[in-house]
């Protein structure tokens, strides 16, 4: 160890004795195999910035900011040929371009993120009559400045711009450029080489392209656009998490993080993504199913996982849509300090807070098509239809999306299920699953649950001894409710005639192994550029009583006899002790064989019609 300690390694050492981390966590408590509390430390850096921009990826891209003003294109590896007649297109496009200067004329960064076919879970009725006849192309672009995504749908025969949307507060998947940015950020950052004990190996890197958040920085609340690129070292059930901002340029942090136990688990070499197949037959359109007296549509989104869509029962319309738009990951510790200290991190002062849970930094993660999207959690095949029994009898059938990290069950390797239920009586169940593993022994699981009924002039209703009619938007905590209606029902949607459906929250009755879902709920008024089509990453991954969705509530408008989206997000913690494990996944020796074992938790609301 250096005999001099630099300033940052002092802070560290003090926030340590106090046994709080500062930057808005709790240090992990509990025992755990494979490594002590001391190898849970953060790591703040220096001021990074002018070092970095003499990294050749990092000088290269500031030049280009200044050849290129306003906005910066994609290079030619990431285009295919119609692309870049729409990116040549949309940079001479006045509506495109409007925002890449404010209004006194000054110029506000922007880049260019992605140009890929558009998948029809992102056009409009108007949109996919074109695009069915002539190739259609959708651009998505990331203003720095005003923190806005912008995309657009370009029919790529005609070169017309169809459709122009924007996303304040929200961001988008980077750049295939800016990921090699952030991976030579990460290896070359002199804090990450000094933890590791060496200079880091690009095939040691994983999550390049993943956006992470941290708290008490400007990486909080998605104020920049942050990623966290991760060094995973499961013979030492760690792993160091640099979190690399690239608004600034810099690495903003480094954190190292246990894994729990491993073994080192067979790769699944058999498996096959068959991306052509699955975005051919399940990205680029939609497929029906008849079943049951239930006819409907489903189809792969570009990030919002599987969607059903047109869900009609024995001729009468239920669903508009049904989908799991994010999975937010949080990873929590705990502690308390007797006495605060000054300390500072990127021009802010640090608040300590005792005896409150904080959580430093996690990921969003999005499930989306194999091909034309960044997202990390693909789809592992095609998406299939099962029998659903009860007692031996069939009483419905399921659809299940299975999406995976390419490395599960490893660790940092994330595994998510989409599964929707549909019953013979009408019912229906929307189902998020999880199977680990994650990064860590303690994390907390949310999925976005997207749902728009198709009841016309619907309203809504909370069941607390008599059904009470929400006249507005608003949020719900399904943790408050003491008492449902038949012992099941929380909440009621009714539609025109009375017709509706109940809402039976999770909490453990539905023989599938859940724990409950503690779930918050919100219900706000249609509108289509609020999840109809596909929806970039809402909230924040890790402050808990934020789940992004709450946006959409800020004037409170009137929702009785409207068309009314409910949204429902679980929340889980994740277990990994022996016997009780939950949200989890390992891999172990069983009659001199590694064989993974499953211990996924099951989430999400079942919809009974009202008799």
């Amino acid at each position: 160890m250096d005999k001099v300690l630099s300033r940052e390694t002092k802070i560290s050492i003090v926030i340590l004795v106090f046994g709080f981390l500062a930057i808005g966590v709790y240090w992990f408590s509990g025992e755990r195999a494979g490594y002590t509390l001391d190898s849970e430390r953060i790591v703040l850096p220096k001021d990074a910035k002018e070092k970095n921009e003499s990294l050749q990826e990092v000088q290269e891209y500031l030049e280009d900011l200044k050849k290129h003003k306003g906005l910066l294109p994609l290079e030619n590896v990431e285009l295919d040929e119609k692309a870049k007649r729409v990116q040549d297109f949309l940079l001479k496009n006045r509506e495109f371009l409007k925002d890449t200067r404010n209004t006194k004329g000054q110029i506000e960064h922007n880049d260019m993120m992605s140009i890929r076919p558009a998948i029809v879970s992102v056009l409009s009725d108007r949109s996919k009559s074109i695009c069915q006849k002539n190739p259609c192309y959708q651009a998505v672009k990331y203003n720095y400045v005003t923190n806005t995504t912008t995309r657009a749908i370009v029919d790529a025969e005609q070169m017309q711009l169809l459709e122009l949307k924007h996303f304040k507060d929200m961001q988008p998947d980077i750049s295939l450029r800016l990921k090699k940015i952030a991976q030579a950020i990460a290896l070359n950052a002199p804090e990450v080489k000094k933890e590791l004990g060496e200079a880091p190996s690009i095939k040691e890197m994983s999550m390049a392209n993943v956006r992470g958040s941290l708290n008490n920085s400007p990486c909080e609340n998605k104020e920049h656009l942050c990623v966290a690129p991760t060094f995973s070292y499961h013979d030492k059930a760690e792993a160091l998490w640099a979190i690399v901002d690239l608004t600034d340029l810099k690495l903003t942090a480094a954190k190292w993080a246990g894994l729990g136990k491993t073994a080192t688990p067979a790769c699944i070499s058999e498996r096959s993504l068959q991306n052509r197949e699955i975005m051919e037959n399940y990205c680029q359109k939609d497929t029906v199913h008849e079943e049951d007296g239930w006819k409907l549509a489903y189809r792969i989104t570009g990030s919002d996982g599987l969607e059903v869509v047109d869900a009609i029962f024995k001729g009468e319309a239920v669903l508009k849509s049904a989908k799991i738009v994010d999975w937010h990951v949080a990873y929590e510790g705990k502690g308390s300090v007797s006495e605060q200290e000054n300390v500072v991190l990127a021009g802010r002062q640090v608040e300590f807070v005792s005896e409150e849970d904080k959580f430093l930094f996690g990921y969003n993660d999005a499930m989306g098509c194999p091909m034309f999207s960044t997202s990390v959690v693909l789809p592992f095949n095609a998406p299939r239809v099962f029998p659903l029994k009860q007692e031996g009898k069939k009483v419905g059938f399921y659809l299940l999306q299975d999406y995976r990290n390419p490395k599960w069950p490893m660790a940092c390797n994330y595994r998510y299920e989409n599964r929707f239920e549909f019953y013979n009586d009408g019912s229906f169940r929307v189902v998020g699953v999880n199977i680990g593993r994650g990064c860590g022994e303690k994390a907390i699981y949310r999925p976005v649950m997207r749902i728009d009924m198709a009841l016309n002039n619907e309203s809504f209703y909370k069941y607390s001894g008599t059904w009470d009619k929400w006249l507005t938007e608003g949020v719900d905590l399904q943790s408050e409710a003491k008492v449902y209606a038949e012992n099941k029902y929380l909440y009621k949607i009714q539609g025109a005639k009375q017709k509706g459906y109940y809402v039976e929250p999770n909490r453990g009755q539905f023989n599938d192994g859940s724990r409950g879902d503690n779930a918050r709920v919100f219900v706000t008024r249609f509108k289509e550029d609020e999840g109809d089509l596909d929806l970039l990453t809402l909230g924040s991954c890790c402050k808990l009583d934020e789940d992004g969705v709450e946006r959409y509530l800020e004037t409170r408008e009137n929702i009785e006899g409207q068309d009314l989206v409910f949204w429902y997000v679980p929340k889980i913690q994740n277990d990994a002790r022996a016997g009780q494990e939950y949200c989890w996944a390992d891999t172990v020796l069983e009659d001199g064989r590694l064989v993974v074992k499953e211990f996924p938790c099951s989430v999400g609301p079942k919809f009974v019609p009202i008799k």
